[in-house]
């Protein structure tokens, strides 16, 4: 027989919902809600701490949009992620940069967190619900599959992929996990924690910034704009200085992990991942700096973003200096993450 308890602390999943035509998943237990877009990229878009009812994830105020049903006045590849950007966690493959691979103009931050997305329920008890994802993309043979996994009395995501080159070539790639905080959760400022060894703000940013470009610091400590010594594991509250930054971290090891903490609202969220394969930690601040296309200066998040290399101007040198991920045909890439929620004892 179970008890009341038990069906309180039990896991479930859910797939009878839709936002705007585009299919959602739940997963949830006790601690967590975990929305799923998977009409649209499969995008983690609600990550609910339930005890303090606080999502992290950054939700900018246009909402999210379907990309199949909402069109822009003209459609752009440097722009079409960012138009219908909304926050939330994003998978990006098989590009950053916009430019020509081999024949094929790939737009910015590549093509899977716009598509429709595959997905079947594989489990679901009181102990564990597990849900698989997966997509074949337009511009280049490659299968990516997902599994999502979420515990009873636990609060992370567990998180399996496995990317298959399905064509007959090797493909250089580069593939992201595109996580954004936001308010209220990054309203009186946070702190990262990370064991990355150095740091690099990118060149490509506006004046209105925070550290001096093209100059590698040893983690956390670099040298801002004015010359002065600056913690980049120190982010203001709302209130601070308003600037636009992009640094890169790297010197991972295999147990690659961060933190970033609010300590007034007593709440972390934590991702690790395989350093090995995602190389570099993006960190993204965009403080109400960004006054055109395409924030207009509504924009207020810290995004920290595992990718497998970091970001570049020149993707042909990049590839020529084995900087991105290769894939041989027929090769099969296997990687896990896990993200969570912790409040400090």
């Amino acid at each position: 027989m179970i008890k009341n308890n038990d069906l309180e602390n039990s896991c479930s999943v859910s797939d009878e919902w839709t936002y705007k035509e585009m299919q959602v998943v739940y997963l949830e237990n006790n601690f967590l809600r975990i929305g799923i877009l998977v009409g649209r990229g499969s995008d983690i878009f609600e990550f609910r701490y339930k005890p303090k009812d606080i999502d992290p994830l950054l939700r900018l105020p246009k909402g999210i949009r379907n990309p199949l049903k909402e069109y822009s006045q003209m459609q752009n590849p440097a722009g079409k992620f960012e138009e219908y950007y909304y926050g939330g966690w994003q998978e990006v493959l098989p590009n950053s940069p916009v430019f020509n691979y081999r024949g094929k103009i790939l737009g910015q931050h590549g093509e899977t967190s716009l598509n429709p997305w595959k997905y079947s329920i594989i489990k679901d008890t009181k102990e564990e619900v597990v849900v698989k994802v997966w997509t074949e993309l337009l511009c280049m043979p490659l299968l990516l599959e997902k599994t999502l996994c979420l515990k009873q009395n636990d609060t992370r995501l567990y998180i399996s992929e496995k990317l298959t080159n399905k064509g007959k070539t090797t493909l250089d790639i580069m593939w992201g996990h595109h996580i954004a905080f936001g308010l209220p959760f990054i309203k009186e400022g946070v702190t990262i924690e990370t064991n990355a060894k150095t740091f690099i703000a990118e060149s490509l940013m506006p004046s209105n910034r925070r550290f001096k470009p093209d100059k590698k610091f040893k983690w956390p400590i670099g040298e801002n704009i004015d010359g002065a010594k600056d913690d980049a594991s120190l982010i203001p509250d709302e209130n601070g200085a308003s600037y636009s930054e992009l640094c890169y971290l790297e010197g991972y090891e295999k147990d690659a992990y961060y933190t970033i903490k609010n300590k007034e609202k007593n709440l972390s969220f934590n991702v690790k991942w395989n350093g090995n394969m995602f190389k570099c930690l993006w960190i993204w601040e965009e403080r109400y700096a960004a006054k055109d296309f395409p924030w207009w200066g509504d924009c207020y998040t810290v995004a920290l973003e595992p990718w497998t290399s970091s970001g570049t101007n020149n993707p042909d040198k990049a590839i020529e200096n084995s900087e991105w991920l290769k894939i041989k045909s027929g090769e099969t890439i296997e990687t896990n993450l896990c993200a969570g929620i912790f409040e400090d004892t």
